[in-house]
């Protein structure tokens, strides 16, 4: 009875320690799977507006003379394009370059797309190239050339356009006179801001 007793005891041992095993992994495997199912329902990560870094571009010096090269293409879209870009690159080489189109070119399209570009720019440097256009040959030329310096409302603006005041087509002169009382105009008025603005400041401030 007694060894009985003890066998029944080991029996009972072995079957808790079976069942207990059986609930460990099944609890093992509900963890593993509860961690899929959460890993699973996680959103994609959300990409960056905007770089963390922004990089420079750098035009090798082999791309730079096929760039200038272009500017000689047949195609007087290309030539255009490809002086736009040695412009907007600040490239060296671009004043002389857009100066040789200015005295060069045969297309009314080119030389007016350049003058256009150079008014946007109102630099002394894009002042100096436009001055270079009133020398052109084509009277179109030289009347956008006339009504672009007219846009840059400064005192160098006006003996940059005395070859225009000159030139043999009246058209030209009368254009360079409208001009030249724009230019003179936008100044004054320039002025006149600067001295509201300073009517508007009190000379001694308290505080």
């Amino acid at each position: 009875m007694k060894w009985f007793l003890m066998l029944l005891i080991f029996l009972a041992g072995v079957f808790y320690l079976v069942n207990q095993n059986k609930a460990e992994v099944k609890k093992k495997e509900m963890i593993k799977l509860a961690k899929k199912d959460e890993i699973t329902s996680l959103p994609d990560p959300v990409l960056p507006v905007k770089p963390e870094k922004t990089y420079l571009i750098k035009f090798s010096m082999e791309t730079l003379k096929t760039l200038r090269g272009l500017t000689q293409d047949s195609n007087e879209k290309v030539r255009f394009a490809a002086a736009e870009l040695l412009w907007q690159l600040q490239d060296e080489s671009a004043p002389g370059v857009l100066k040789g189109m200015l005295e060069t070119e045969t297309e009314s399209f080119v030389k007016k797309s350049i003058i256009t570009m150079l008014a946007k720019d109102k630099s002394k440097l894009s002042l100096a190239l436009l001055t270079e256009a009133l020398k052109d040959y084509d009277k179109e030329t030289r009347l956008n050339a006339v009504i672009a310096i007219g846009t840059f409302s400064n005192k160098e603006a006006i003996p940059a356009l005395s070859r225009a005041l000159q030139d043999y087509d009246e058209e030209v002169r009368l254009k360079a006179l409208e001009a030249v009382n724009r230019i003179r105009l936008d100044i004054e008025a320039h002025k006149e801001q600067q001295l509201r603005e300073l009517d508007s400041k009190p000379l001694f401030r308290i505080e």
